[in-house]
């Protein structure tokens, strides 16, 4: 009687393709995690921006001309923040740009706003 069965070879082929299937598996998780990582970054940088303009907007003084930065923590992080008050053709109206830096790498900006505020 003759026994039924795979071959080693067989067992081998099969074996290395489900290393190849789950490597990639593993792969596409870690890229999944990484992207997740960004958009939660981005997403609490987007905060931090939407915060400082709004606390430009409930200061009681109208903003000067110039840049200012700062620091504000966020979420666990330090948050670096630039801001730059510009003049428009509009004597009562001025330019907000804000610029949150990285808290990975501070020399990298993650997120930008932009805003107008009139005077009152």
């Amino acid at each position: 009687m003759r026994q039924r069965g795979f071959t080693l070879v067989e067992v081998l082929v099969a074996v290395l393709i489900l290393a190849i299937a789950l490597s990639a598996v593993i792969s596409a998780m870690a890229r999944q995690a990484d992207n997740a990582r960004h958009i939660k970054e981005k997403t609490i940088a987007l905060i931090v921006a939407h915060n400082r303009l709004a606390e430009l907007q409930l200061e009681p003084t109208w903003p000067k001309v110039g840049r200012s930065d700062g620091r504000v923590e966020m979420s666990g992080f330090e948050w670096q923040w630039e801001t730059v008050v510009k003049e428009t053709e509009d004597d009562k109206l001025r330019r907000i740009d804000i610029e949150i830096l990285s808290p990975a790498d501070e020399d990298s900006s993650i997120e930008q706003v932009s805003g107008f505020m009139a005077e009152q």
